[in-house]
């Protein structure tokens, strides 16, 4: 665990509010945008500890903020059901397989359905569809939520695919991602893997995070829904790229 001084808590307080903002606008980005920051000098390990409870805290109030379009995704209660059991098959592949092999698997599928949204972007599915698919995207979020921490690779093509609109894909990402990370949370603190200045470091990093997060919010009114969508794919590709490019070539 490291010590932070002003320096590190100012370098902190920048990433968290990049990805705020970012968290804000699309309901992605917070952890893909903070943790690359803060990991150069503090260890992937404990920049991953310190945006706990920002990922958890800004999902939360966003989720709620949002609230009132959860009936345009009724089958969001099979996939947090589901994601609980596969949040300890994650633990199991955590244990047994590469990193480089998890990444390569979640860069590869990402790029494949960007390609398949690419050839036919009238792609969506039906309601029929949408029920029988929410369980194992739901697992499969949990297994990858406990093998690499993200579960984005998975979740953000599924909702992509339901054409709702923005404020809905926002409340979708945040309802999942707060989930996951409160069992995350609770799993670290019953076996003791959460010390108490790694715990109030964590808590002290919400400040800078929810401060722009409502500024992405409000900037999000300004983005047409196609455009808000070209953008969410946007995020995939980064976030492929950056998985392929950790997996093979730094």
């Amino acid at each position: 665990m490291v010590e932070l001084t002003s320096d590190a808590w100012l370098i902190i307080a920048l990433a968290l509010a990049a990805g705020g903002l970012t968290k804000g606008i699309t309901g992605l980005g917070l952890p893909a945008v903070a943790v690359p920051i803060m990991a150069s000098f503090l260890g992937v390990k404990d920049a991953v500890m310190i945006m706990l409870f920002p990922t958890l805290v800004t999902n939360a109030w966003l989720a709620w903020k949002e609230r009132d379009t959860y009936f345009e995704i009724p089958e969001l209660p099979y996939m947090l059901l589901a994601g609980i059991p596969g949040v300890g098959l994650g633990a199991i592949i955590l244990y047994v397989s590469s990193g480089r092999f998890l990444a390569t698997v979640l860069s590869i599928w990402v790029l494949v359905y960007l390609a398949l949204r690419f050839l036919h972007p009238e792609l969506r599915l039906s309601k029929q569809s949408r029920r029988q698919f929410a369980p194992p995207v739901g697992f499969a979020c949990g297994a990858l939520q406990g093998a690499t921490g993200i579960c984005a690779p998975v979740l953000v093509p599924y909702v992509d695919a339901l054409g709702v609109g923005p404020r809905t894909y926002v409340f979708a990402f945040s309802s999942v991602f707060m989930f996951l990370g409160f069992g995350h949370i609770t799993m670290l603190t019953v076996f003791g893997a959460f010390p108490l200045e790694q715990l109030i470091q964590s808590l002290i990093a919400v400040v800078p995070a929810m401060l722009f997060v409502p500024v992405g919010r409000w900037l999000r009114h300004f983005i047409h829904p196609d455009n808000f969508g070209i953008l969410i794919r946007v995020v995939l590709l980064v976030t492929a790229v950056r998985l392929f490019y950790g997996a093979w070539l730094s």
